[in-house]
């Protein structure tokens, strides 16, 4: 192999990577173009590591009424940003589903799969949370029938938020580890899962749980790493310049934040917390 062939494969690896970014925002593409380095600059030098890793995964999210939006487009972010995965939301029926607050000026949600039409052999199922939305779907018997029925054939099941307790409903966390909100941890026992207080907790090879809506984002880019391996990760993480720098440091853990605010918000959901207890108990019986 002479070293112009080598450098043009170089070049090759590295163009991949723009185009997972290109492919969620086209305005890159033109920005790719005009820096595209002249023929005459020196040649790129990539790792041979860090080649970049196609794929076929086929991706599903599930989406009912009243999902938390970003549970859902969280993750998505980073896996649609894998080259040759397809990622799909999958619902009862091809209605636009809403997400939480669409009521007071949210949005819904097309989805591209009914339960029907979802393949039966998938690489992920991934099942976002919610409040109120999250409750009904664990009363639902043909939402629990169909994660019971996907999970069978999936290589990995997952879920961020409330969503862990969805797949608890489903008995798919029996003797798991798993993680949820904070304030639902102990709810997963009732499910028969061992609560972990983790941003993202992986049990075996077929099961991974994300905790409070903003560590789907985490999650997305953990899959990625898993699907792709560190390099194209870090990329998806430097193309989504996910660098969190919240305003109150440490306010975001419980075992951290404003001791107040912890109680407060602890007094308001008490009365969610039991609502779910009941729902789990009653989809079990059922």
């Amino acid at each position: 192999m002479n070293q112009d062939t080598f450098s043009r494969r170089e070049m090759l690896r590295v163009l991949a990577l723009v185009s997972a970014g290109c492919a969620l925002n086209p305005k890159l593409m033109s920005a790719a173009e005009s820096s595209a380095p002249a023929k005459s600059d020196p040649p790129l030098h990539v790792h041979p590591q860090q080649q970049l890793q196609m794929g076929s995964e086929q991706i599903a999210i599930l989406v009912y009424p009243e999902f938390t939006a970003l549970d859902a487009l969280g993750p998505h972010y980073a896996l649609a940003g894998m080259m040759g995965a397809t990622v799909r939301f999958v619902a009862k029926t091809l209605d636009p589903v809403p997400c939480e607050g669409a009521s007071k000026g949210g949005f819904h949600v097309k989805p591209h799969l009914t339960f029907t039409d979802c393949p039966e052999q998938l690489d992920l199922l991934l099942v976002p949370g919610g409040l109120v939305g999250t409750l009904a779907a664990i009363e639902d018997r043909a939402t629990l029938k169909f994660l019971q029925s996907r999970a069978a054939q999936t290589k990995l099941v997952g879920s961020v938020c409330t969503g862990s307790l969805v797949l608890g409903a489903a008995g798919l966390l029996k003797g798991r580890k798993a993680t949820s909100h904070w304030q639902m941890l102990e709810v997963l026992k009732v499910v028969g899962a061992t609560p972990v207080a983790e941003r993202v907790v992986f049990d075996g090879t077929d099961r991974v749980t994300a905790a409070g809506v903003s560590a789907g984002l985490d999650l997305g880019l953990e899959l990625v790493r898993r699907y792709r391996g560190d390099f194209y990760a870090k990329g998806m993480q430097l193309l989504g310049e996910y660098d969190p720098q919240p305003p109150f440091p440490g306010g975001g853990n419980p075992r951290t934040a404003d001791q107040v605010a912890v109680a407060m918000l602890n007094t308001m959901h008490a009365p969610l917390v039991e609502k779910f207890k009941v729902a789990i108990a009653q989809a079990k019986a059922k």
